[in-house]
């Protein structure tokens, strides 16, 4: 069950009896599918059904028939100082639904599971002003020093129209390392088109608890998707971003401030939708403060399930609340799923 964000079971009710079957769904190897047992055959000297029967019987079969997923919420949760919480129960917790409260099924903490960690590192040109690339990389560096034998990264670069892959997921940190300081900057920022691509890559690379940790200095000039167009393509995959913007450095010219807050703001959606966090930074040493909370708070989350309860999955988005019952904790997760069929 761990490392899907939702798992499928049909429950059939045939008027014949039930029996349990094991299914294999698209994604779920192990679904199980609760199936009408195989037709016994009648007695001799018994009548068998008519078709107009057999069709009735049929008809309440597709009307019974009830559809029940397992939604998971990977969450962190921090008190008012930013200090992330540990030894919470289900209790602890609120959930909602579209408003509606929900029970939660499925609680887990995870804190030794291995989690795999993509850097999504801007080198447009932008980044290359004032050192800002290179303090992005020793940040990087720093990170992945306090990662745990079992753990992986990898690294992704964008800049003008692309996003590639430079290191596939691994734990060899020579290898990353290596790969990682012989980057440059050059060229312009389609940061949205980043956002909007990346989970995709990420998700498909790698199963079990992963994220994202972008940086960049959030000056976008050459996408082709809005930024509402790049979030709700990011929030389609269930893997959190942890936005890392530079601001502007002590000895970089000041920005106009509203170019700074619009471009800070776009980092807040993405990893406010996506159930991640975000930091401004102004010097390499508040970078390195940033990236040692992002990997505190992936090595300590809690993973929450419930049933929604949904008799027809329509493809909508679907909005989820969840909080800490006291109301002194900050809890941060997803802010909802797409109900796809």
């Amino acid at each position: 069950m761990r490392g899907k964000a939702s798992l499928f079971f049909a429950v059939v009710i045939l008027a014949s009896g039930l029996v349990l079957a094991p299914r294999a769904a698209e994604g779920s190897p192990d679904d199980l599918i609760v199936a009408a047992a195989p037709p016994v055959p009648p007695p001799p000297g018994e009548r068998k059904l008519d078709d107009a029967t057999i069709e009735r019987i049929l008809k309440i079969q597709d009307e019974q028939e009830v559809a029940v997923r397992l939604v998971l919420l990977p969450a962190s949760v921090e008190d008012k100082r930013g200090r992330v919480v540990t030894g919470l129960k289900a209790a602890d917790f609120q959930l909602s639904d579209e408003k509606v409260p929900q029970q939660i099924k499925y609680f887990s903490i995870e804190h030794n599971e291995p989690v795999a960690i993509a850097f999504v590192l801007d080198v447009s040109g932008s980044m290359r002003q004032s050192g800002k690339l290179e303090a992005a990389k020793e940040a990087i560096r720093f990170f992945v020093d306090q990662l745990r034998p079992q753990d992986r990264f990898a690294l992704i670069c964008f800049a003008d129209e692309q996003v590639a892959w430079v290191t596939q997921f691994t734990s060899d940190r020579k290898v990353f390392l290596e790969r990682l300081m012989v980057q440059e900057g050059y060229g312009q920022t389609a940061l949205h088109d980043a956002v909007a691509a990346t989970p995709k890559l990420v998700d498909e690379a790698s199963t079990g608890r992963k994220a994202i940790v972008l940086i960049t200095d959030g000056v976008d000039n050459a996408s082709k998707l809005t930024v509402y167009e790049a979030v709700k393509t990011a929030r389609h995959v269930e893997v959190p971003i942890y936005s890392v913007g530079f601001s502007s450095l002590p000895w970089e010219e000041q920005r106009k401030p509203s170019d700074l807050s619009t471009n800070m703001g776009v980092l807040r959606l993405f990893a406010d939708e996506t159930g991640g966090d975000t930091f401004i930074v102004q010097d390499p040493d508040e970078l390195k403060e940033a990236v040692d909370k992002i990997s505190t708070s992936l090595r300590y989350q809690y993973l929450i399930g419930y049933s929604p309860g949904l008799e027809r999955w329509d493809g909508r988005f679907r909005s989820v609340q969840l909080q800490a019952r006291n109301g002194r904790y900050l809890v941060r997760t997803r802010k909802g799923y797409y109900a796809n069929p």
